[in-house]
């Protein structure tokens, strides 16, 4: 006989797997985010998890009670828009105006 008890092998087999990690989007300079007021939940609750995940520090603030992206700091890396738990995603990433 072995010296592995049936609860040794189902702790061994049992336990669970830890999800893989989301890939990090690579920036992309050629875009940048924007935020549709209609549908973003900081209009109707106390949202504010594409600011908070927002790398880059200030390229996402508060406006007139809604999160806006300076066009000039944003470096189009997708991520607030990857957060965003919205039924219909708020963030846009649109073509940056030259």
């Amino acid at each position: 006989m072995s010296d592995v008890s049936r609860r040794d092998l189902f702790r061994m087999f049992g336990r669970r797997l830890k999800p893989a990690p989301k890939p990090v989007p690579e920036p992309d300079p050629n875009r940048v985010a924007l935020v549709s007021g209609r549908h973003c939940l900081a209009l109707t609750s106390s949202c504010s998890v594409c600011i908070d995940q927002c790398p880059i520090p200030g390229a996402m603030q508060w406006d007139a009670g809604l999160p806006m992206v300076d066009p000039e700091l944003c470096n189009g890396c997708r991520i607030c828009q990857q957060v965003c738990p919205a039924p219909t995603n708020a963030v846009r990433l649109l073509p940056r105006m030259r």
